[in-house]
């Protein structure tokens, strides 16, 4: 297995709300925000190459521009391009190439992508998977989880219901190496994406284990426990995976795949006694 750092879409989003309860005293010293509060934001993406040759993508990032309003566009500041269109042109795929598509969750910056402006699939052949308990989250009818699972995001999961693999708990190896592990915190049914051992591009045939994190760990500047998403539905939950997960990273050398850092795809982290965890050395995706 093989994957590849896509960019799929860039935007902007609230200082304060993606630090939480951190003092913007604190969290503008390495996110400096512009006049308006708002930090830059990347969606990230995946290409996944198994070794029998099939094509898939470890989330689908915002989508299409044109996806959304006019006002929703300027409400996350959505740049005009959707850059994972011109990421896979560069490396000569198409749509209907790809295969399958797993999702860590289901809001609206990672499964954006699923359908065109139109309201078509933009993967005609490609099967979806995530985590039961987050089907279970975004087709049920609860009230409090409206703006996690507004009704356009709803109404693409019931049309692409039929290509919807959900994965249980018990059974997560949806193929050989690669897992959808309970993460919850930032959604009840977050799946934390695990490559139990698979090349990167940019590091020649080395083996890797890597670990996406989802928005439990968004960026290299979410390591500490409370530095964490306002967004979190289970904040709570978001620091008993970190408690659990990051220790791992830093002992077994896991590669901290971010879905949102706008500098770095991911990073290769330590214990620190004073900040708990630190960057040891970034994963920017250049060789």
């Amino acid at each position: 297995m093989k994957i590849t750092p896509l960019t799929s879409n860039t935007f902007a989003s609230d200082g304060g709300a993606m630090f939480g309860l951190v003092p913007k005293g604190i969290w503008k010293r390495f996110c400096p925000p512009d006049d308006h509060n708002l930090i830059p934001q990347r969606a990230n993406s995946w290409l996944i190459e198994t070794d029998d040759g099939k094509k898939g993508l470890l989330e689908s990032g915002c989508g299409n521009p044109d996806w959304y309003s006019e006002r929703e566009r300027a409400l996350h500041h959505l740049e005009e391009s959707w850059w994972l269109e011109q990421s896979l042109q560069r490396l000569e795929i198409k749509y209907e190439d790809i295969d399958f598509i797993v999702l860590s969750h289901a809001h609206w910056d990672h499964a954006g992508g699923l359908m065109d402006p139109e309201g078509n699939p933009v993967f005609p052949n490609a099967e979806i998977f995530l985590r039961q308990e987050e089907v279970e989250c975004v087709l049920g009818e609860d009230p409090l989880l409206y703006k996690s699972y507004p009704p356009k995001i709803r109404e693409t999961f019931k049309k692409l219901s039929p290509h919807i693999f959900p994965v249980p708990d018990d059974d997560p190896e949806m193929l050989p190496g690669l897992y959808l592990l309970p993460a919850r915190g930032h959604s009840e049914g977050q799946a934390g994406i695990y490559f139990s051992s698979t090349e990167i591009a940019g590091r020649g045939e080395e083996k890797f284990s890597a670990l996406f994190a989802g928005d439990n760990c968004p960026s290299q500047h979410h390591l500490r426990m409370v530095f964490q998403t306002a967004y979190d539905t289970y904040p709570l939950k978001t620091r008993a995976w970190k408690q659990k997960w990051l220790p791992r990273c830093a002992k077994d050398n896991l590669l901290l795949l971010f879905t949102h850092d706008p500098e770095a795809y991911g990073a290769w982290i330590v214990a620190d006694e004073k900040h708990e965890y630190v960057v040891r050395e970034l994963y920017t995706g250049e060789s």
